[in-house]
């Protein structure tokens, strides 16, 4: 996050459709900024704590019930963001932006924890924009993990030239606003996609290579082309630090092409050293540690409709086409003590992966089977979607 200088043209005027007002949000009055706040529709947000009184809810404008002179293009915004936010998904990519609502907050109103809901698999981010309308409090939350950004944007008020402040983020991102204690802040926020072949040209295509690719592609060629690694083939198994949107048997290559951040990263240098590549889900299906089982699947696999199975090599087998068992080694081929498990009965049939970044991954889903072992008992089947890149045997003379 970051302050960002614009021109005042740029800043110049709202005209809210039901009343036809003009505001210049440059020097607002105290009685505009209320006028707008009651034009507006209560924003009702998901809160931790339950409570829903007005008090909690923002104002809220759907961008088809006002006009604004701000022009996002004109400010090199998206350029930024582009550079910083999306690191290795911009490259060959053509990034839009969308107006899509405007929020105004008054004393008292906050928002909680949540995160801004999306039904595209083209959208992979939200930017707000933050006018220098006097206010007091209202500090901003971004949290991802274990990460978290807090922002003020109130000294904005406070510069000697016009400013605005942005926050550009992925939508897995939790945000949280604080309480205004005094004034008003204005927010106009847009929607982050990736234009499809279809759309009409774009003035914005970013060209950035992520920051660390250089070196991760020069230490995964090292690694791959070492004769002791996987030397009769395998998996190299990537756990994705960003959400995508899944759905129930879904085949989840199908987001290959909604990949951001290090995630896509990974892909470029995957396609440079000609690594076959794809999206699976990786289960895990466990009676105890030492039976636990590791199944990588093309397809999300929903076994509550299934026959009873027989727990618990017997979920992988229900899952048909498209599944495959695997066994964690590490680069020597010695199992993994963490994921070390009885592969005695389809031995034969096992291919051997290396886990290369931390799993499980961001995105995950569960399904649960009726299993029986001993007795009848539900089971529960664990996933991760991850990216696996397909290393070929040795060749040995």
């Amino acid at each position: 996050m970051e302050l960002a200088k614009l021109l005042w043209s740029n800043l110049r005027s709202f005209i809210v459709q039901r009343q036809a007002v003009k505001i210049n949000l440059l020097f607002p009055t105290q009685n505009q900024l209320e006028s707008l706040h009651e034009a507006c529709q209560p924003a009702a947000y998901s809160h931790d704590d339950g409570e829903g009184s007005e008090k909690l809810r923002a104002g809220r404008l759907d961008a088809t019930a006002f006009a604004t002179q701000f022009n996002l293009e004109n400010t090199g915004l998206v350029d930024a963001v582009g550079q910083s936010l999306l690191e290795g998904m911009a490259v060959g990519r053509d990034i839009r932006s969308k107006l899509y609502e405007l929020n105004i907050y008054g004393a008292s109103n906050y928002v909680g924890p949540h995160k801004s809901a999306t039904n595209s698999d083209k959208i992979f981010g939200f930017l707000d924009i933050v006018f220098p309308t006097p206010h007091t409090g209202g500090i901003c939350s971004l949290r991802n993990n274990e990460n978290e950004h807090r922002v003020d944007f109130a000294m904005l008020s406070e510069a000697q030239i016009p400013l605005v402040g942005y926050a550009a983020y992925f939508n897995e991102v939790e945000r949280e606003i604080d309480p205004i204690t005094s004034g008003h802040r204005l927010t106009l926020s847009y929607k982050l996609y990736v234009a499809s072949g279809g759309d009409s040209p774009s003035a914005t295509m970013i060209w950035a290579p992520g920051p660390f690719e250089p070196s991760l592609e020069t230490a995964l060629a090292e690694f791959v082309n070492d004769p002791k690694v996987l030397p009769n083939g395998g998996y190299l198994g990537f756990g994705l630090r960003h959400q995508y949107p899944v759905s129930s048997e879904m085949r989840v290559d199908t987001l290959r092409s909604c990949l951001k951040g290090s995630d896509a990263i990974i892909t470029r240098v995957l396609n440079k050293l000609h690594l076959p590549w794809s999206l699976r889900v990786l289960y895990r299906d466990s009676v105890s540690h030492s039976e636990q089982t590791f199944v990588l699947h093309k397809f999300i696999s929903d076994l509550s409709q299934k026959d009873l199975v027989w727990s618990h090599w017997g979920a992988g087998e229900k899952m048909g086409l498209g599944a495959e068992f695997v066994r964690f080694v590490d680069q020597f081929g010695n199992d993994d003590e963490k994921r070390a498990g009885d592969y005695s009965k389809y031995s034969e049939d096992i291919v051997d992966i290396i886990q290369m970044t931390e799993m499980p991954s961001v995105t995950n889903v569960r399904s649960q089977y009726l299993a029986y072992g001993n007795e009848a008992t539900m089971g529960n089947l664990y996933g991760d979607i991850c990216l696996v890149a397909e290393v070929p045997a040795k060749v040995l003379y």
